[in-house]
This record gives structure tokens, C-alpha cells and sequence, in this order.
């Protein structure tokens, strides 16, 4: 593309504090995107891949690589996972024991007349029987009678039962508490390493790749899609290995008391499969469109917020309110659809738990009249047909869940798998103090394959010296501040500090030594002292003594609690020539080898501008220093002048001179003055 200043659009140094508002610079003709229903507005929607915010739909099955990229997040907290995997085997083991107990009461001391089999047999006892009969033993109670129950035999055996299954609910409390604070204390842990990778990661990439990126996307991968990953270590990964453990359970169970009352009861499982896997295609379709339509509500609603002032002065609300309903329309739309495919599978699962529990009914009617079957079998086949349906709704929950995770997954590691820093040199040069300048050496950049930018500039900057950099909008000048402070790299040629190229530097280190003034001004939800150290630990004297020296004294006076008063967010309590008085305080007291104004007096009153000239005076003293300067007024006393238009050098010279030579400059110069002449 070309400069993104001749597009209505900043980068480099002016991006670093205004791309946060660059986004309603790019914002789209059409009014509303999707192919949802829109809001009835009767205009048409373009597509969503016209639009800078709108993403492409992430539709693939289940990723074993992203799973194991995932796991290696969770493999620092091991233990706790491992010790959830316990907690929640011994929970789902003891849960399968009550409905087991109550089988056992209901055809033990609850009927006090044994039923007989084949010439007055009576039935061997289950394995919970046999259990019950050894602890009976132990505890000194009669043996379990072949014959009938006495009232004295009935009590004391469901005694013991009832005494045993509220110990089993006491000791699942305990579980499920322990595993709810494990599960969580790790999804949390392991969320927290994630957030601060991501931020980090985002943090140390080039201005250019924030350009490609809105913030309200890359506020969601943050906040939503590592939130869907919590969702996964904390109620998901974990128990579906007890979903999984207790259906595998009851079938168990089912078979060992009668395995052909189970084969009728599980005879629906074949239908109940192929019904997970249609709801588990379509819910993971479902899903993934709707994180992306919630993507992209986010961002235009952050632009929207961040432009209002903009928005309010053109009186566009309506506009932009009817564009955001036209992709609140499509979320919602896109949650219908998703919950369509819900409304259809818990009715389908709870229609087929009926179907099995009334061919169990059916089969075990005739057998309990006869005597083949205890009442008790009957009880427990109803109770584990019931949770047997459970975990299977809950495993399409958790897969479902499984899914969000994967697409959430793909967008966090899709950003920090892309790394747009530039490179750095094996063996970087060591930065020392400037001794002689910096050069532009046959220096030509474009931003894309069409428009060059820069064409075959050269030029240098002495040391001490102060070159002013002037021209029309578009002419190139924010992209030699750009290439200066490498956030770009030239195409051809290359620049210099003391001759050595600076792709031979560290970009950090290399940076260090600017001190950066811009006409956005960064001032963050801190103190006035934070915001103008900036984390650069320079002591409080510094910090006043800076903010002396740029005449920011009357503004501290102002404030409440001076250094310590916390400004508002974006600094909004402070005027653009405070603001502006903030940003020089910040460069002066890092004390910076290499001054960068980049229209740093564009939007400044008279009564600011002076304060600021005369904080210029100051600030260049001993400096070099480069300013891009559409008042010429601010540039007068500059060592040198250079002239740029349509990404050519075409004049330099001092101010005197240029005027002189009757050329872009002088015209340039009457036009802003009105000085009459030859234009």
C-alpha cells in the first residue's frame, strides 16, 4: 500500500500513539457487513471480507498439535492436574455405590419376605450384598437371614445402610470441593501465563502489524478467546475424564446385575451416536461463527468509542448506529443458529433416555410379577439409565466446549506465531555516545509492490545539528522518522548512525537513545509523574526538573496533588497543549542523544505554541534533532531545512536560503504567511 499518511492514515512514529484511533480513519464505505439478516435498513450489506474488522471463519476438526501446544501451558501445574484426575475418579467411583445401596435395601431389610427362584431358592447376593454382609460381620450384626426379615434385622441392617450412604455424600462433598478449588486455582494459573505471553508477545511487535490488526480484536484474543480456554482446563478437559469413568461405570453395573436387560436398555446408544456426532459437526460450524461475529462486534464498538468525538461532530450516530446494528443483527443470527442445533439435540437425548426406560419397563414388568427379578434391579436400571443419559448430553457439552477451545486456540496462537519484529543481527553492534551524525544513504521505501514512498533520498544530520524535514501532506516526511527509528527497514540504501547501518542494531537499544515527541499524545490511566517517567525509573527531581524546563510548571500547579494527581484516560482532564507539554517533559527527562518531533506543534494555541518554542530552545540545546513541521514558524532557527515532495528531496538549505530561491519552500512559506510574491 502506499503511505498510509497519503491514505488518511498515520504509522510508524505517529502510529505508536494514534493507532488506537486509526481505525476510524480505515473504516469502511458500506454500512453494515455479514450476510445476516442486517436491520432492515434496506440497504445491503457487503461482504464481510471487505471489511478491515470482519475475520475469516476457523472450521476444522479437533487439532492434535493445538491440543499439545495447549497441554505444554498446563504441564507446570502437573501435579494439581494429576491430583484433579484423583479427585475426580474417587468421586465418580463413590457416586456409582448409592444407587448400588439403595438396590440392596429396597430387596433386603425394605421387603421383610425374600423373593424365591426355581423350587424356593433364594437369589445370591450382589457384590454390594456381599460387601454389606462382611462389614455387617465385622460390626457385630447378624448375618443377612435366608428366610424373613424381623423389624429388629430390617433396622439394624438400614441402619448400616443409610450410615454408609451419608458418609459416601459427606466424602463426595469433600471431593467436589477440592476439586473445584484445584481445577480452578490451575485454570486460572495456567490462564494467567497464557494473558501475559500474549500481551507481551503483542507488545514487542512492529507499528506496521498493529496497522493490519483493529484493537478490538486483539482485546478479544486477550480477554474472550483465553477466557474459552479457562473453560476448558477448569470444566472441561478434567471432567470429561469422569464423564467418561461414569458412563463406563454404570454400563458395568448394568451388565453384572443383568446383562439382558442391559442390552435392551443401551439398544438406543446407536442412534443416540449418530445424533451426538450431527450436534457436534453443526454446534462446532455454529460456534466458530459466532466467536467471529463477537470479534467483530468488539472492534467496531471500540473504534466507535475511541472516534465518538468525530462520530458526534459529522452528526453520524445514526450511521454508525444503524452499522452497528447491522452486525449486532448477524451475532444474533448467528446465536440462533447455534441454539437451533441445542434445541434439537437435548430434546432428541431426552426422548431416546425415554425410549430406554420404557423398553426397560416393558421387559422387566412381566419379570418382576413371575419372580425373575428383583424390585430392586428394576430401581437400579431406572436410576443408571438416568445418569447414564447425563454425561452423554455432558460429553457434547464438553466436546462442543472442546471445539470453542480449538478455534480460541487458533486465534491466540495465530498471534504469537506471527512475529513481525524485524531482525535482529547474530553479533549486534554495541551502541555507543553519537559522534558523528546520522545519513541517509540512496534511501528508497514503499509500502507495497505500486507506490514508492521514498525515491533515491539522501541527506545527513550532523551531530548537534537540528534538521527540519517540511513538505506537503503525503511527501514522505513521517516515513524517514519511520525508517530513522526502524520501525521499517529501507528497500533500498540504507541509514546510518556513525556509519554503522542501522539494521546492525538491537531495535530496542537502538531506540533508547530517541527521545520522541508526537502530535497524538499518549497519556495513560496514571500518574502525572508515571506518565512522564514511563516506567524509566528517573527519579522525582528529574521528573520536576524536566517539567520545568518545558514551562509544564503552571499545569502541575493546577493539579490537586501535582506529580501524583492520576490523569484520566487518554489524559482527557488535560488540554492538547498540556498534553503536548507532558510528551516534551517525557522526552527532555530521558535525556535523549536524538531529538524526533513529528508535527509535535501542529494543534497548539499561540499562547502554548510560545511555551513550547521556547521549551524547544531548551530541548535541542546540544542536541541533534529532527522535526517534521508544518508550521514554519516552528523551523526558522533549523541547521538545515530539507524539502520534500512527492518522495523526492528537492531542496536544502537553511530558511534564509530556501526563501531565497524562490522554490517549493518560498512558496510554501508566502502561502502560510501571506506573504505576497510569485507563488
Amino acid at each position: 500500500m502506499a503511505d498510509p499518511k497519503q491514505n488518511g492514515q498515520k504509522t510508524g512514529a505517529e502510529g505508536l500513539e494514534s493507532a488506537k484511533n486509526g481505525a476510524m480513519e480505515n473504516e469502511p464505505a458500506h454500512s453494515g457487513t455479514g450476510s445476516g439478516t442486517g436491520s432492515g435498513t434496506g440497504r445491503k450489506p457487503q461482504k464481510d471480507r471487505e471489511d478491515f474488522h470482519a475475520e475469516d471463519v476457523i472450521d476444522r476438526p479437533f487439532d492434535r498439535h493445538l491440543a499439545r501446544r495447549l497441554l505444554s501451558y498446563v504441564r507446570p501445574y502437573r501435579g494439581r492436574v494429576f491430583g484433579s484426575l484423583a479427585i475426580i475418579i474417587a468421586g465418580t467411583l463413590l457416586s456409582l455405590v448409592g444407587p448400588v445401596l439403595l438396590k440392596e435395601s429396597i430387596d433386603g431389610p425394605l421387603r421383610r419376605t425374600p423373593i424365591l427362584h426355581d423350587g424356593g431358592i433364594p437369589q445370591a447376593p450382589g457384590l454390594a450384598a456381599r460387601g454389606l454382609d462382611s462389614l455387617g460381620t465385622a460390626l457385630g450384626l447378624p448375618p443377612r437371614p435366608d428366610g424373613g426379615w424381623t423389624i429388629e434385622q430390617s433396622t439394624e441392617w438400614l441402619v448400616l445402610i443409610v450410615s454408609i450412604y451419608g458418609a459416601l455424600l459427606a466424602i463426595q462433598f469433600c471431593l467436589r470441593y477440592l476439586e473445584t478449588i484445584v481445577m480452578s486455582s490451575t485454570g486460572q494459573h495456567v490462564m494467567r501465563d497464557l494473558r501475559q505471553e500474549l500481551f507481551s508477545h503483542m507488545q514487542k511487535q512492529e507499528v506496521p502489524w498493529f496497522h493490519k490488526n483493529p484493537v478490538g480484536r486483539l482485546v478479544t484474543r486477550v480477554t474472550s478467546d483465553v477466557e474459552s480456554l479457562n473453560e476448558l482446563f477448569t470444566s472441561g478437559f478434567v471432567t470429561l475424564v469422569g464423564d467418561l469413568l461414569s458412563i463406563g461405570g454404570i454400563v458395568a453395573i448394568l451388565f453384572y446385575y443383568n446383562a439382558e436387560l442391559a442390552l435392551i436398555a443401551l439398544s438406543v446408544t446407536p442412534v443416540l451416536f449418530l445424533v451426538t456426532v450431527v450436534f457436534r459437526k453443526m454446534a462446532r460450524k455454529h460456534y466458530r461463527e459466532v466467536r467471529r461475529r463477537v470479534s467483530h462486534l468488539s472492534a467496531f464498538t471500540q473504534e466507535s468509542i475511541v472516534g465518538l468525538d468525530v462520530i458526534q461532530v459529522t452528526r453520524s450516530e445514526d450511521r454508525q448506529a444503524e452499522r452497528y446494528r447491522d452486525i449486532n443483527a448477524t451475532l444474533r443470527d448467528a446465536h440462533l443458529r447455534s441454539i437451533f442445533w441445542y434445541a434439537l439435540f437435548f430434546p432428541a437425548v431426552e426422548l431416546l433416555s425415554v425410549i430406554s426406560l420404557a423398553l426397560v419397563v416393558l421387559r422387566s414388568g412381566p419379570q418382576i410379577s413371575s419372580g425373575a427379578m428383583e424390585l430392586g434391579d428394576f430401581f437400579l436400571f431406572w436410576i443408571f439409565l438416568n445418569r447414564f443419559f447425563t454425561p452423554v448430553r455432558d460429553l457434547a457439552e464438553k466436546y462442543n466446549l472442546l471445539q470453542a477451545a480449538m478455534a480460541s486456540a487458533e486465534r491466540v496462537f495465530s498471534i504469537l506465531d506471527e512475529d513481525t519484529r524485524l531482525p535482529v543481527p547474530k553479533e549486534p553492534s554495541t551502541r555507543k555516545p553519537l559522534e558523528e551524525g546520522i545519513r541517509f544513504e540512496n534511501v528508497s521505501f514503499q509500502y507495497d509492490d505500486d507506490t514508492p514512498v521514498l525515491s533515491n533520498v539522501s541527506f545527513e544530520v550532523a551531530k548537534g545539528e537540528t534538521v527540519a524535514l517540511v513538505g506537503a501532506t503525503g511527501a514522505g516526511k513521517s516515513t524517514v522518522v519511520n525508517l530513522l527509528l526502524r520501525f521499517y527497514d529501507p528497500n533500498q540504501g540504507r541509514v546510518t548512525i556513525d556509519g554503522v547501518d542501522l539494521r546492525d542494531f538491537e531495535p530496542g537499544n537502538h531506540r533508547s537513545r530517541f527521545g520522541l515527541v508526537l502530535q497524538d499524545v499518549a497519556v495513560m490511566s496514571r500518574s502525572l509523574a508515571d506518565n512522564i517517567d514511563f516506567d524509566r525509573d528517573l527519579g522525582r527531581e528529574r521528573l520536576l526538573w524536566a517539567a520545568e524546563q518545558v514551562n509544564a510548571g503552571r499545569l502541575l500547579e493546577r493539579q490537586e496533588n501535582g506529580l501524583d494527581e492520576v490523569m484520566k484516560e487518554r489524559g482527557r482532564t488535560l488540554s492538547s497543549g498540556e498534553r503536548q507539554l507532558v510528551s516534551f517533559a517525557r522526552a527532555l527527562a530521558g535525556d535523549p542523544e536524538i531529538l524526533v518531533l513529528d508535527e509535535a506543534t501542529a494543534s497548539l494555541d499561540s499562547e502554548t505554541e510560545a511555551l513550547i518554542q521556547d521549551a524547544l530552545g531548551k530541548l535541542t540545546v546540544g542536541r541533534t534533532s529532527v522535526i517534521i513541521a508544518h508550521r514554519l514558524s516552528t523551523i526558522r532557527n533549523a541547521d538545515k531545512i530539507l524539502v520534500f515532495h512527492r518522495g523526492l528531496l528537492r531542496e536544502s538549505g537553511t530558511h534564509d536560503g530556501l526563501v531565497a530561491e524562490n522554490c517549493i519552500y518560498a512558496r510554501l512559506y508566502r502561502l502560510q504567511f501571506g506573504v505576497p510574491g510569485e507563488n
